[in-house]
């Protein structure tokens, strides 16, 4: 029987909060990808982003006196939970929340249309949370209804035409359709690495340790991937000595302010309530990203595009309809 503090109040306006400021965040970090492939290759930066984080995260911590919150190196590989070593949950958030999808966005990216990239993959990776319910409620046990049905058939067709359409049209075999359809399986790589993140947080493990643990076996993890690029001849990592400074800048921003601080802010929000009530607020990240893509990058889409992105948008939100049900969190981790 369930006997967790069921979630209300003040608390929920709180969690809203931070579950918005990290979607506000991430919002930021296509165009910011944008700018760091301009001159960094795809899978140098996605072996870079998660140990940049790691590290980062860890002399933050250590400047500001909170190096206890780590529990030291062992302390990061229990992820806080006494003997017990949630070590595949813990992999499993690294392989699909960090590895795989870091370097399908990376390449995905380079080959999409450069008027709309980084508006048209947050488009359709925001029918991201729609695969996330249907996951919960197999995985999880997370209830599921008509509604979400109803939003699958919606979003899925609306994502494959934003994968296929470009500015020269519909089409099955172009670079721009792989691009989309790389983008497409990021977000389902997403919604299988909230699984394991989901089981992880609930057997205890701390959200700044876990992050922390995430980035460092991401790194380790996409090394191998790298050393193929490289023997193959697909990749030159010395390439980023000659990255102009903006590149550098955003790649250091996509690290530490959104693989770090957006990320642990996003933790946090999965450790206190359902991964099919929190995954609703993905549904505003192609919202964010596109007032910033415009801004940054003078991105727009065309007709269809703009069309096909309001389906991903209805039909996300028809999933997140339902009955009004009682919700609980974890206290293993107290606030």
């Amino acid at each position: 029987m369930d006997d967790r503090p069921e979630v209300h109040g003040h608390r929920r306006l709180g969690l809203a909060g931070i579950a918005i400021l990290s979607m506000a965040m991430f919002g930021t970090s296509f165009w910011g990808i944008v700018l760091a492939l301009r001159g960094i290759p795809p899978v140098t930066m996605a072996f870079l982003r998660p140990l940049i984080a790691s590290i980062s995260l860890i002399c933050f911590f250590f400047i500001i006196g909170k190096c206890r919150v780590l529990g030291g190196f062992r302390g990061l590989f229990t992820a806080g939970i006494g003997g017990r070593m949630p070590i595949l949950p813990i992999l499993g958030t690294a392989m699909f929340g960090s590895v795989l999808p870091n370097i399908l966005q990376n390449i995905g990216m380079l080959m999409m249309d450069p008027g709309s990239t980084s508006t048209l993959a947050s488009l359709i990776q925001g029918g991201g949370p729609v695969f996330t319910i249907l996951l919960a409620s197999v995985v999880l046990k997370e209830r599921i209804g008509v509604f979400k049905v109803a939003g699958l058939f919606i979003v899925v067709p609306a994502t494959f035409f934003l994968s296929a359409y470009s500015s020269e049209g519909f089409s099955l075999t172009s670079k721009e359709t792989v691009g989309g359809l790389l983008n497409l399986l990021t977000a389902v790589s997403y919604s299988v690495s909230a699984m394991f993140l989901k089981i992880a947080l609930n057997r205890g493990a701390r959200p700044e340790r876990l992050i922390i643990m995430n980035g460092l076996l991401a790194g380790l993890m996409t090394a191998p991937v790298l050393a193929v690029f490289c023997i193959a001849g697909w990749e030159d990592p010395a390439s980023i000595l000659n990255a102009s400074a903006e590149s550098l800048l955003a790649l250091f921003y996509v690290s530490f302010g959104i693989y770090a601080v957006s990320g642990l802010l996003w933790y946090r929000a999965y450790r206190s309530d359902e991964v099919s009530r929190i995954t609703f607020y993905v549904f505003l990240l192609p919202l964010f990203s596109a007032v910033w893509g415009y801004a940054m990058l003078g991105e727009r889409l065309s007709p269809p595009q703009l069309a096909a992105g309001i389906l991903v948008l209805v039909g996300v939100g028809i999933a997140q309809v339902r009955t009004r049900v009682r919700t609980r969190v974890n206290p293993i981790y107290p606030r």
